[in-house]
């Protein structure tokens, strides 16, 4: 009988592990994948969002707070000589300057903004020229919706409105309690002087006692900006004892405003507070920013009773319900997931959305406007298309800002920051970004003819001459300033900087106005702009060579003859890949992989010389594999830049996926990482993230077009809420780190047997789903037809 009780009292103590065990698996599940509610508080899902990815090592990325795509980027800015100059304001060692209400993310090029900046002391003196600074006693840390920062004597913490921000500071030590405004304060860029920022002129004063309002004028940065205003207005929980001014490197006392137009100069006014007078030693202080105007500047603060914790629950509130709410995730690797989240973070930080915020448009408060376009010559390969996924409302936004950009500035941008057009890299790329909404129908209040308007007007009238040293034979401004030769030769000859690169890249233009065209010009119209989409061809030299392959045929520079160049020329190398070199970023082998659209010509022409007519894949495979050091020579593609993004997954074009798998994961496994060192290079606004996450999706969007290119995912389930109800399903049986080749497909329920699939097939009004059956060998399954060429023309 003992025994038999025995025996109960061990199963039961069992039976009670095991549904210990089993609650607290439930429970961590439920903790991780749960939807937020209104109002709840929990926002588990945001400690797996590291906001300090990609924040070291060239990838630039702002780890400040921010609402999505939100005018106000509040960050520290930070001096550390050996960090080199700091795009995002932000470096992980140095010095802090001070902490300012706009900076961009994930950007090359030069620094900008880094304006209306506030800088908490103790007992400090001011001088002169005001070059105060904050140690760290450890770094920063954040997560989404608040910043922290530790100082010898003082504790800072901010958070952000979408046009405000707002800062508490704990002057737990020192006598005194001060505040530095410099409103002269702006980033620069010392590494670059000829493309740095400079203060031109401002003028600050105060408001009532407990408050100040002005401006900041400032010119130059990467984009070579005239001058650009900014206003604001700031205002303390508790009135200050007195005002310090310093202008024009003099100091007054018991002075209320200052100003200077003494370009560079350090300007601004210094607020003392009486510590007594501080609950807990805390002042919170508040700021508005805005293009217009102080009054309006005032009127973008959010927070209207210094409740600093509402503020911080606002932001995470608007962070769930447009970005977190959409997605659930299931993987046993925590790794993943945050890679995942975290990533997902990064793509909503550019452009900024600043409607009724442009100072040069009449008429304006209601029309959509969206700035800090940096740079859709990056963006329109992934970020673009999949904002158009999973928020089609501000795809939607962002295709009516470049047309609105159009009507009132005349262009279109490729580029953009305060308020004007930056730069033009190669194409006319906002064509590609229309182009890829409208095929996907992200159709919320767009007006579609004027956005083919504007790429009309990319394809025919050449852009006013604007100089710029680094490309001094035409505009780079914005339009294609290349234009006369492309309508004079059917391609760029070296009469113009960048003339293999911008062939390559006016052809993809030319392309998606041909989409257009169809429903928006004429069919004269879609088969002129589809015939010059093939002009690549025009400078495709089938016996160009190279000493390190045996294969012949690449992209060469053409003279005005129609003799190819062959000074300083190989396909392997680019120069120095910059602007006044025959290619951007990229070498004429990588850029050979460009036209997307047209794979059936481009396969057609690797095999020119090819004996073996019945096998057009062997060769492909032979350049795909070489472009990633597969067959022991040194590796030519640069994964830090975007011009090859999709080479990687080309193999689908030869019913191949299964090397497409390989190298997809090789690439994120050997150059993705986690933490501030895991870009590998700059995230160009979150380009770089978009290419991720549309990996970890186990799809790739061929933009402007309705194909997504079919691989493996790296998470075992995902969902994504669809704005129209729907929803998109991914689901990956027998995922494991070995068991990553496609053994059959189903998507929406019906086996699938081809490594491509359209647009509305999975993200239709329906949704759609993915199931994968994966296993450690690839087997043949992908026996349907190859991926389309909606482009094809063969000249």
């Amino acid at each position: 009988m003992n025994f038999i009780l025995t025996i109960i009292f061990l199963i039961s103590n069992y039976l009670l592990v095991v549904e210990s065990v089993a609650i607290k698996n439930l429970y961590s599940y439920l903790s991780l994948h749960k939807k937020d509610n209104a109002g709840d508080s929990s926002n588990d899902v945001f400690k797996n969002v590291d906001l300090f990815y990609g924040t070291d090592k060239n990838g630039h990325m702002f780890p400040g707070i921010t609402q999505p795509f939100g005018m106000a980027k509040v960050g520290v800015d930070v001096n550390d000589p050996g960090f080199g100059d700091s795009y995002s304001g932000y470096a992980p060692n140095g010095v802090i300057t001070g902490i300012s209400m706009m900076h961009e993310s994930g950007t090359g090029g030069a620094p900008q903004y880094g304006v209306v900046c506030q800088l908490p002391y103790t007992d400090e003196t001011l001088a002169g020229d005001q070059e105060l600074s904050l140690n760290r006693t450890k770094k920063d840390s954040a997560t989404i919706g608040q910043y922290f920062v530790n100082t010898p004597n003082i504790d800072i913490e901010f958070t952000s409105g979408e046009r405000s921000g707002l800062f508490k500071y704990n002057f737990h030590s020192g006598d005194k309690a001060n505040v530095l405004v410099n409103a002269s304060h702006h980033l620069s860029a010392p590494k670059r002087p000829q493309w740095t920022q400079h203060f031109v002129k401002g003028s600050i004063k105060t408001k009532n006692n407990n408050g100040y309002i002005g401006q900041t004028t400032i010119k130059g940065g990467w984009g070579d900006q005239s001058d650009w205003t900014i206003y604001f207005c700031g205002e303390f929980n508790a009135d200050f004892t007195q005002v310090t001014s310093f202008a024009n490197g003099e100091i007054s006392y018991n002075s209320n405003q200052a100003n200077s137009s003494k370009g560079d100069d350090s300007m601004g006014l210094s607020f003392q507070f009486n510590k007594q007078d501080l609950k807990n030693n805390e002042l919170i202080s508040r700021v508005g920013i805005s293009f217009i105007s102080t009054d309006k500047a005032c009127a973008n603060i959010e927070d209207k009773n210094f409740d600093f914790d509402s503020m911080v629950q606002q932001n995470q509130q608007q962070w769930k319900n447009e970005v977190f709410q959409k997605f659930e995730i299931q993987h046993d690797n925590q790794t993943v997931v945050d890679q995942f989240y975290t990533n997902l973070y990064g793509i909503h930080l550019l452009p900024s959305n600043r409607t009724g915020e442009n100072p040069n448009w009449d008429n304006q408060d209601n029309i959509v406007y969206y700035d800090d376009f940096f740079t859709i010559w990056d963006t329109f390969r992934t970020l673009n298309p999949l904002i158009n996924i999973i928020n089609p409302t501000r795809g939607a936004e962002i295709v009516q800002s470049l047309a609105n950009t159009y009507k009132n500035d005349g262009y279109a941008p490729d580029a953009r920051s305060a308020n004007q057009n930056g730069r033009v890299q190669g194409g006319t790329n906002s064509d590609i970004v229309i182009a890829d909404a409208y095929v996907k129908n992200v159709a919320n209040n767009v007006d579609w003819k004027l956005a083919y308007a504007s790429m009309v007007k990319n394809a025919e009238v050449a852009p006013p001459y604007w100089y710029d040293s680094y490309s001094p034979t035409d505009s780079s401004k914005q339009g294609r300033g290349a234009l006369p030769d492309w309508l004079k030769y059917g391609y760029i000859t070296r009469n113009y900087t960048r003339s293999v690169s911008r062939t390559v890249e006016y052809a993809y233009d030319d392309y998606a106005v041909s989409v257009l065209a169809k429903d928006f010009g004429s069919s004269d119209d879609h088969d002129k702009y589809l015939k010059r989409s093939a002009n690549w061809q025009n400078i495709w030299n089938f016996d160009a060579s190279t000493n390190h392959y045996h294969y012949t045929g690449f992209l060469q520079p053409k003279n005005a003859d129609g003799s190819f160049n062959y000074t300083s020329y190989d396909p392997l190398n680019c120069y120095g890949c910059y602007w006044g070199n025959d290619e951007y970023e990229a070498k004429p082998i990588e850029y050979g992989w460009s036209m997307l659209y047209d794979m059936e010509t481009l396969i057609e022409f690797i095999n020119h010389n090819n004996n073996d007519k019945d096998n057009d894949a062997s060769l492909v495979i032979q350049r795909l594999d070489d472009m990633y050091l597969l067959h022991g020579h040194e590796k030519i593609v640069d994964v830090g830049n975007e011009p090859s993004f999709a080479t990687p997954y080309l193999y689908n074009f030869i019913n191949q996926q299964y090397r497409s798998v390989e190298l997809v994961r090789y690439i994120m496994n050997t150059y993705f990482k986690t933490g501030e060192s895991g870009l590998p290079g700059n995230s160009d606004a979150g380009s770089m993230q978009s290419w991720v996450i549309f990996a970890m999706m186990g799809i790739y969007p061929i933009p402007a077009t309705t194909t997504y290119l079919i691989t493996s995912p790296f998470v075992s389930s995902l969902t994504i809420n669809l704005e129209n109800g729907a929803q998109f399903k991914v689901k990956a049986n027998n995922l494991s780190e070995k068991n990553i080749y496609v053994q059959s497909l189903k998507i929406n329920g019906k086996k699938w047997n081809k490594n491509w699939v359209d647009h509305n097939t999975l993200f239709g009004k329906n949704g759609g789903a993915i199931e994968f059956e994966l296993g450690e060998n690839p087997v043949v399954w992908e026996t349907g037809e190859r991926p389309p060429s909606p482009g094809h023309y063969k000249l």
